[in-house]
């Protein structure tokens, strides 16, 4: 009797062994698989004299591309376009500025809460959005180009870079996940004209 217990125990232990290697397995393969990426993917480096300045956007399969940094006035203007190049399908995704959506090199910090006392303006497709959930929805078709913009309002003369956020997230879309949660420009150089088409 002991030795058809002993036996019996052994195989159970065994098959269980057996059965947690095999989960241990099925669950490494499911963390190594989503999209193949290189982090160098999500960032645009054009200023070469600059070395600690860069753009970093949400995500590789949308194509980005800066049309100009200029200022106007007291104001300075930046303008950019997305393009969906890289989702088989159309994208929802929600565009939303943090409290505090940009800075300069001289400390100053400009605000993107609601309203007219902003002192950021972004706009996506042509209509504003800022912070305190008034998010704006945009969908982006296959190969569709949209044209993103913000106005940093009594920008520092001074100033010689700037950085800003905006917060990106997905709409109504299923079935895929963002790369990362946000356009970052970071410590770009300020100066006076227009850079096209970097």
């Amino acid at each position: 009797m002991k030795r058809v217990i002993s036996r019996s125990m052994i195989l159970i232990c065994f098959v269980g062994l057996v059965c947690v290697t095999l989960m241990s397995s099925c669950s490494k393969e499911e963390k190594d698989e989503g999209p193949k990426y290189s982090e160098e993917q999500l960032y645009v480096r054009p200023w070469q004299e600059y070395p600690q300045s860069y753009i970093k956007f949400f995500d590789y399969r949308m194509t980005f591309r800066l049309l100009n940094i200029q200022r106007n006035g007291s104001a300075l203007q930046v303008d950019y376009v997305l393009t969906n190049t890289g989702f088989n399908q159309e994208v929802e995704l929600l565009f939303e500025m943090p409290d505090i959506a940009a800075h300069d090199d001289l400390g100053n910090s400009y605000s993107g809460k609601f309203g007219n006392n902003a002192d950021v303006v972004s706009t996506i497709n042509g209509e504003s959005f800022s912070s305190y959930g008034y998010a704006k929805r945009v969908k982006f078709m296959p190969n569709q180009a949209i044209k993103g913009s913000f106005t940093i309002k009594n920008f520092d003369i001074n100033a010689a870079q700037f950085s800003y956020t905006c917060k990106v997230s997905l709409g109504t879309t299923k079935g895929i996940t963002l790369v990362y949660n946000r356009i970052d420009f970071v410590n770009i150089p300020v100066e006076t004209g227009e850079y096209q088409n970097m």
